[in-house]
């Protein structure tokens, strides 16, 4: 696959036949270090979680497609219909190529506020996370503020509030949609 400016992006539901290769992504341990649980999923444990959240309403689990082939997942959690809000989430393959997180993420912003209808997009980044810390910069989120979450064994996990508004987004939108990599850029072959 090459990624280039007229490359087709979609988002699709995330299914039951997409658990195993969404598993591995999410398992990966350069993935998994990034995240605030950082155990090794397992099959029936996943398999567990997807059940649940297909029963949530506040939840939505996506596949991130770029021309036809699977590059990551987003999801919008704890989505509030009455005031239009919602928390994101995301990660891409860990072969994906480089650049496809922007690319990956303007679409999955323009679904938010195009399809869902949110108003705002909520964010919790870990403070370990230099990357995805300056891509919520570079989308247009506002840093709400810091704060420290636990994991099971009490150990501090600090992390950066985000948000971003439909508002902010419709003006930065133009020049992220500008960002994608052109055909000249080089990209990896999936």
């Amino acid at each position: 696959m090459k990624l280039n400016a007229s490359a087709t992006v979609s988002l699709r539901p995330m299914t039951k036949i997409d658990l195993d290769v969404v598993r591995q992504w999410r398992n990966a341990p350069e993935t998994r270090e990034k995240m605030f649980t950082t155990h090794e999923i397992k099959p029936d444990e996943h398999a567990a979680w997807f059940e649940r959240v297909q029963r949530d309403d506040t939840k939505r689990f996506y596949v991130v497609c770029i021309e036809g082939t699977d590059i990551g997942m987003v999801s919008f959690t704890d989505i509030n219909q009455e005031n239009r809000r919602a928390e994101w989430g995301f990660y891409k393959a860990p072969n994906a190529p480089t650049g496809v997180g922007v690319v990956m993420l303007h679409a999955a912003l323009n679904h938010a506020f195009d399809t869902l209808g949110l108003k705002q997009v909520d964010s919790r980044v870990l403070a370990i996370n230099p990357k995805v810390l300056h891509l919520h910069n570079k989308l247009g989120f506002t840093q709400i503020g810091e704060a420290i979450a636990y994991d099971p064994d009490e150990n501090a996990i600090p992390y950066v509030d985000f948000a971003l508004t439909i508002d902010v987004w419709r003006l930065r939108e133009p020049s992220i949609r500008q960002q994608r990599p052109s055909n000249s850029q080089q990209s990896k072959t999936l």
